[in-house]
């Protein structure tokens, strides 16, 4: 695949940027062209807002507000990720999504949307514990979206399941995971062992330690890109926070942003993808060039999309 000349980050996961929440069900089309005035001001060229466990309604009134936004002074908005409501149930895996929205896989919930959307959606992140997730990864592939395994409780034989039916990616892996797992086999592993996932990482020193950090990249490879996983606490000051979503917040003075009920559950990140850029630099996990390489290159080139 042949593509423009990239500019500027590519984030497949921005959930919200500067104050600006994408899954605020008072989202203004002002408050989307704000944030991608801001997030281009960190050097994101092109991302895409993702819109989390919700309501058929709410997802699809989200969706539309955004994709209504005009983003030729910002960061271009690339189509959306739309991570849940198919995830995991169980608490730890399902993370800060609200347990009242989640379902199984319907393959009539998503074409609604993308036929709502005119074809905009370019991931799902969904759990393969479901009865009928391979089924439903297939009927992805089939709508040119890209199926992705995240917030998952899964078996590896669940996991084997939908990757030979077409899931290509795993969303943040090592995050959206319970945080007791059995030694082996866990759905890290299994993800981790398959090289037909490519795999997205929050590289911003909080949501994995860096021997983990480097451990995925000895593996994966080339295959390995990074996402900020945004929320709309990036830019803010520390303190608490009370969320629609996972209620009481934490925003550390480090950065961290976590469940004010339990610090070892994470709720999004509180940098750009060029704080964390930065931050691996600065850390010694990267090199600059490979750092902005899984910035930019790798992630285009996986969503397989022509930055105009």
């Amino acid at each position: 695949m042949e593509t423009t000349e990239i500019t500027g980050l590519i984030d497949l996961q921005v959930n919200g940027f500067g104050g600006v929440d994408f899954n605020d069900v008072l989202l203004s089309k002002a408050d989307v062209e704000t944030a991608c005035k801001l997030l281009a001001d960190e050097d994101v060229a092109g991302f895409l807002p993702t819109l989390i466990t919700n309501s058929f309604e709410n997802i699809e009134a989200l969706a539309a507000v955004i994709l209504s936004a005009d983003d030729s002074c910002g960061a271009k908005i690339l189509g959306l990720h739309l991570e849940g409501p198919f995830i995991s149930p169980q608490d730890g895996a399902r993370g800060a999504h609200p347990p009242e929205f989640i379902r199984p896989p319907s393959i009539d919930f998503v074409k609604q949307l993308q036929d709502k959307t005119d074809g905009k959606i370019r991931i799902v992140t969904f759990s393969p514990e479901w009865d009928n997730a391979a089924i439903f990864t297939e009927q992805l592939r089939l709508l040119g979206i890209h199926p992705a395994i995240g917030h998952t409780s899964a078996t590896q034989e669940q996991i084997e399941e939908v990757v030979d039916a077409g899931a290509d990616l795993s969303t943040h892996l090592g995050n959206g995971i319970q945080p007791m797992l059995p030694r082996h086999p866990n759905p890290i592993w299994s993800q981790l062992a398959d090289d037909r996932l490519a795999v997205s990482l929050i590289g911003d020193g909080f949501h994995l330690p860096r021997e983990v950090f480097q451990t995925v990249l000895k593996v994966k490879g080339k295959k390995a890109f990074l996402v900020s996983d945004s929320t709309k606490f990036a830019g803010m000051k520390p303190g608490k926070y009370q969320t629609h979503i996972g209620g009481d917040v934490i925003l550390t003075e480090q950065g961290q942003l976590h469940l004010e009920h339990d610090n070892r559950l994470l709720a999004g990140s509180a940098m750009s993808l060029k704080q964390i850029v930065q931050t691996l630099v600065m850390n010694g996990w990267l090199s600059y060039t490979d750092a902005l390489e899984m910035a930019s290159v790798r992630p285009l080139e996986f969503l397989n999309f022509e930055l105009l």
